[in-house]
């Protein structure tokens, strides 16, 4: 975690240093290791939220490190760990599209499904999703 951090540092004193050579790669290791995403740059403003709070949001929830360096999303931890926050960045980028529908949710450990009232949708998002994006 703290090398991704120098990186992030040094990549936002000299923009390409790192991000310059970035490409998609995973770490073979399933103890752990990292895997590397590069995003376009509206997907990176989009991940990273108003003051890093989806970022910390999507490293809280999968339990890995997550980390940009330039355009390029680090994912740290173990694969089970590597693998959910990648999911969850995937469903980040799918409710840009519309509704996001987990498949098998019934077998996660990670996943709740709530039956919402279509008249209490607006209540429970809160205006331009305020609400839910709060929690």
């Amino acid at each position: 975690g703290a090398e991704l951090k120098v990186m992030c540092a040094v990549e936002t004193k000299v923009p390409g240093f790192f991000s310059d050579h970035a490409r998609d790669w995973e770490d073979p290791d399933d103890d752990w290791g990292t895997k590397t995403l590069v995003l376009k740059p509206d997907e990176l403003s989009y991940a990273l939220g108003k003051k890093g709070m989806t970022r910390r949001k999507l490293a809280a929830s999968s339990q890995c490190i997550v980390e940009y360096v330039g355009f390029t999303v680090h994912l740290s931890g173990t694969y089970k760990e590597r693998k959910r926050a990648q999911e969850y960045l995937g469903w980040l980028f799918d409710q840009l599209k519309g509704p996001v529908y987990v498949d098998g949710w019934e077998d996660r450990d990670d996943c709740t499904m709530l039956d919402v009232p279509k008249d209490c949708i607006g209540y429970v998002t809160g205006a331009r999703r305020a609400t839910l994006g709060k929690i």
